[in-house]
């Protein structure tokens, strides 16, 4: 596998640049996070991440060798999620207009993008699952699904770019004998991005005051970007794993957000109401330090995605991937459920 050194480069020097620029102008037009019962963190801080990572990247494939062409509707969809995610930023939009937005940007990359799910392999051990008609449906949900689980991670400084982080590192060994796809450079250009987001969201070397939040337009174009790659690059026959491979290379951001539509649906909420129960809130219940918490979830996310890479090396059988998968949910879940049930005991 060729490593693009000039775009990384290009992309990681962009967005660098990108945040010191954007810094003064988001605190004067005021998109910034302010803290309340959900966000605890300190003073106003701006929320450029996701802006400066799309500049950086656009930057570098304007400037980089680089088939434009190859890029147009991945270029556009991100150009439209981003301006969504700042409106939503900087003045909540509503739901029904995310949404809408969120499945325009959905029919582009499928029409357009040619990104599509056809199969999701042989799950249950009696043939590959073939989704015929319903192939357009479902990767309509899966995108959209995709944009939203990154979001719904993003409640710990570092957590929602640290496991995007390892999810793209995952697909760039999984496909490093894969022919050349726009996926795979794709990947690359997050590699590049994400370390220069993360050094300023984590304030590594930094001063707190410097702290940026990549909000809703950095996770919705995250999510988009990983969902892309990962069915890009699990489907057809040049795949370069197999469709069950990305429930593992996901696992920590689909779980979360099942998990946290199955609780607000139960608790008569909409599924969209951001409510106190995710994981990192019930860890910090329990008196456990934010960067303790940061490296827990990112274990966690570690271990799932190994397994991932380790059951498409060794040829495992998609159907024993596919139920330890499940087996792996059901253990999250209770232990979950058995955390909460403590925690409510000792308020009691």
């Amino acid at each position: 596998m060729n490593i693009p050194l000039l775009p990384i480069l290009v992309a990681s020097i962009a967005t660098f640049l990108s945040i010191s620029l954007l810094r003064p102008f988001a605190i004067s037009i005021n998109l910034v996070d302010q803290p309340n019962n959900r966000k605890l963190h300190d003073g106003s801080v701006p929320l450029i991440g996701g802006i400066a990572m799309f500049l950086g990247i656009v930057a570098s494939v304007l400037t980089s060798a680089i088939d434009l062409n190859q890029f147009n509707y991945f270029l556009l969809t991100s150009l439209i999620i981003v301006i969504v995610g700042v409106m939503d930023d900087h003045r909540d939009i509503s739901v029904s207009l995310r949404i809408l937005l969120q499945v325009l940007v959905s029919i582009i990359i499928i029409s357009l993008g040619g990104v599509l799910i056809e199969s999701f392999g042989n799950l249950l051990g009696n043939g590959d699952i073939i989704l015929n008609e319903w192939a357009y449906f479902i990767t309509i949900i899966a995108i959209i699904t995709g944009m939203n689980a990154v979001n719904m991670t993003d409640g710990v400084h570092g957590l929602a770019g640290g496991n995007s982080l390892i999810t793209f590192l995952a697909i760039i060994f999984l496909s490093k004998d894969s022919p050349y796809q726009i996926s795979i450079l794709i990947s690359f250009l997050f590699c590049a991005v994400l370390p220069i987001f993360l050094i300023h969201n984590l304030c590594l070397g930094l001063p707190t005051s410097k702290r940026i939040f990549m909000g809703d337009a950095g996770s919705l174009f995250i999510g988009l970007a990983i969902v892309w790659s990962l069915i890009d690059l699990s489907q057809g026959e040049d795949r370069a794993f197999a469709p069950v491979i990305v429930l593992w290379l996901f696992a920590l951001p689909l779980i979360e957000m099942v998990l946290a539509i199955f609780r607000r649906l139960t608790s008569g909420q909409s599924p969209f109401k951001a409510d106190l129960g995710h994981t990192h809130h019930i860890l910090a219940l329990l008196k456990i330090r934010k960067i303790h918490i940061l490296l827990l979830e990112l274990l966690a996310s570690l271990v799932m995605v190994v397994i991932g890479v380790l059951g498409e090396l060794y040829g495992v059988a998609d159907r024993v991937m596919f139920f330890g998968f499940l087996l792996v949910f059901g253990v999250y879940i209770f232990s979950y459920r058995m955390t909460l049930k403590h925690i409510l005991s000792n308020v009691k």
